[in-house]
């Protein structure tokens, strides 16, 4: 029987911020009150905020302007307009996280009614606007689910919304039944709930662990797959690394039996725009001793580069002929504080530097984590460039939480990577 959502109750969305005043705000610019409020206390205590908010406000004002539409679609701007899960879920949590509960509550209709399955509560992955059937692959994609269960769990807080953390949770308990994957002794994150077991090998995305996600799931619906996905994430990311600089690929296949892991079929063998978000990711759950981390910044800070490289090919070791964007270098600079413990904030970039969609995504999200590792803290110091060598075997305590994890995948003698 196809199970059907129930409709979520919640106040009528209010009107788009900036098109009407209202009587509390009059005399005001709404980005000044919306700045006031989240510095003095528009953020319910204990929920994590933005560090100088007051400052970086106008961030998440320049995202919505540019990328949210008023009916609440986050659009990818790279990619012809098209809207997917990742940046709905992105977008909502940009909104708890600076009290923005009317934008909030635009996108997260837009995205029940546009995405939602009709047997889970996962959402489709993408929306194409224009086209015949707008909706056309019904597959979800992890790391969407994963992003606006957490917002949903935040905005619950924030704002007393019981339905919120219902929703959180319905999401929270269908990614651990559809996309969660004991094979031996691991725990792995299908990137969606078809298309990634194959009959050989498994295939996962590493960047779609989000450390600090899997903590709030872990808080919601209380389960030890949650851990485990945390620690299994990070020993991925340290362990299945190619190329001369050993970086991990945008999609990596983990055959079963005696086999190392690889870069995936149907996929550039590049550590690229999906990759990239491991840094972040890692960085955001301060695994500062992550090797992937420190792999990642060698690599970047090549002095061989004059400027980071935007991608990397894996097989070739060719560097992309162009430099990374504003979101690279918004990475970059929260993956030098993380390893230092601090840095200075005003070296990130701000999402008016971003072209496009994807990085002022990754530009806010480096700013987000940032603010919750209290990075804020003097100068930062140098990167000890020695600790960044990418050709020294790992030491045990560089394999992360879950050293070895890739047991009955992999066989026990190989755990450095290829």
């Amino acid at each position: 029987m196809t199970q059907r959502l129930p409709p979520l109750s919640w106040p009528e969305p209010s009107p788009l911020p900036g098109r009407h005043a209202t009587p509390a705000g009059r005399g005001l610019s709404r980005r000044a009150l919306l700045a006031a409020s989240v510095a003095t206390g528009g953020v319910a205590a204990g929920l994590p905020r933005p560090a100088g908010a007051a400052a970086v406000v106008g961030d998440w004002l320049d995202f919505r302007r540019r990328f949210v539409n008023a009916d609440g679609r986050v659009l990818d701007t790279g990619n012809g307009g098209i809207s997917h899960s990742e940046g709905q879920g992105a977008g909502l949590l940009f909104a708890v996280r600076f009290d923005d509960r009317p934008s909030f509550e635009r996108m997260l209709e837009w995205t029940r009614g546009a995405l939602r399955r009709p047997d889970d509560h996962l959402l489709a992955w993408a929306f194409r606007p224009g086209a015949p059937i707008p909706v056309p692959d019904m597959n979800n994609a992890s790391d969407g689910d994963l992003l606006v269960a957490w917002a949903l769990t935040e905005a619950a807080d924030r704002w007393g919304v019981p339905a919120y953390r219902a929703l959180a949770a319905d999401i929270a308990r269908d990614l651990l039944r559809k996309a969660v994957l004991r094979q031996g002794e691991s725990t792995l994150l299908l990137p969606g709930a078809e298309g990634f077991l194959k009959h050989d090998h498994v295939v996962v995305n590493p960047s779609y662990y989000i450390s600090p996600a899997f903590r709030a799931m872990a808080r919601l619906v209380p389960a030890p797959e949650w851990r485990a996905l945390e620690e299994n994430g990070v020993a991925l990311a340290d362990q299945a690394r190619f190329g001369r600089w050993r970086l991990p690929a945008d999609w990596v296949a983990l055959p079963r039996g005696a086999l190392r892991p690889r870069p995936a079929s149907g996929w550039p063998a590049r550590f690229s725009y999906d990759a990239m978000r491991v840094p972040l990711n890692l960085a955001w759950g301060g695994h500062a001793q992550s090797a992937a981390l420190r792999a990642a910044l060698d690599f970047w800070l090549d002095p061989a580069h004059p400027a980071p490289p935007a991608w990397v090919d894996l097989r070739s070791d060719a560097l992309a002929p162009y430099p990374g964007d504003a979101g690279l270098r918004a990475i970059i600079q929260l993956a030098m504080a993380t390893l230092a413990g601090r840095g200075r904030e005003e070296t990130l970039p701000r999402v008016a530097e971003a072209p496009a969609y994807y990085p002022a995504v990754l530009t806010l999200q480096a700013r987000l984590a940032w603010a919750e590792r209290s990075l804020t803290e003097g100068v930062c110091a140098p990167i000890p460039q020695a600790s960044f060598s990418p050709t020294a075997p790992l030491r045990r305590e560089e394999r992360g939480g879950a050293a070895g994890w890739l047991r009955g995948i992999l066989p026990a003698s190989w755990s450095t990577g290829g």
